[in-house]
């Protein structure tokens, strides 16, 4: 049967090619759109969040703490927050629990240079006692000075009985060596029970 519409048999029709369509009207061209737009909005959306919390930080409105979230933690722990390597919270200290100021002094009862400063540090103790907190680490040179060791652990001795910084002071006022018959009398001085602190002394329990 013979067609008019039979391209096949008609050498002069005119074969038009079939339209492709452009990548973005393709499913997955509409797909990849969508996903760079919702990427855009993220990227807005956290340059916002970051500009405006960088100004509450900046202007004080908030703090660090408030921004992550952290719970406030108790005194003691507080005290020593960001000096774990520097002290602890049974080292003997002196001053507000809360004081923005910390310092911690690594000192030797029978280092010379260390008696020398005494009169500095009382005297910062007497003048800010309300405002800093004053750490005292025993850093004893056994190596040059023997005695410092057991002179160290009467310090802390004392600090069992709470009465650390009589004994600091008392130790430090003393302008002859100290043996430690002389230790075992400023206990007593101080209002120490002798035999509490030479059974300390003895057991050297906190060497």
């Amino acid at each position: 049967m013979y067609s008019e519409n039979n391209t096949n048999n008609n050498p002069n029709a005119i074969i038009r090619p079939k339209a492709i369509k452009k990548w973005y009207g393709r499913w997955w061209g509409r797909l990849i759109i969508i996903f760079l737009i919702i990427f855009l909005i993220l990227v807005v959306a956290v340059g916002i969040y970051i500009s405006k919390t960088a100004y509450l930080l900046r202007t004080g409105k908030i703090t660090p703490e408030q921004l992550l979230g952290s719970s406030p933690t108790s005194n003691s722990s507080q005290q020593f927050n960001g000096l774990e390597t520097m002290a602890t919270p049974s080292d003997p200290s002196i001053g507000p629990k809360d004081a923005k100021v910390v310092i911690v002094e690594f000192s030797d009862f029978t280092c010379p240079a260390c008696k020398q400063v005494f009169p500095v540090i009382e005297q910062l103790r007497k003048d800010y006692k309300d405002q800093v907190m004053f750490v005292y680490r025993d850093f004893p040179d056994t190596f040059s000075r023997p005695e410092s060791l057991a002179i160290a652990m009467a310090g802390q001795c004392a600090h069992e009985q709470g009465k650390f910084w009589q004994m600091h002071d008392k130790i430090f006022s003393e302008t002859q060596q100290i043996a430690e018959a002389e230790l075992k009398t400023y206990a007593i001085q101080i209002g120490l029970d002798s035999m509490q602190f030479g059974t300390c002394l003895q057991s050297g329990k906190y060497i």
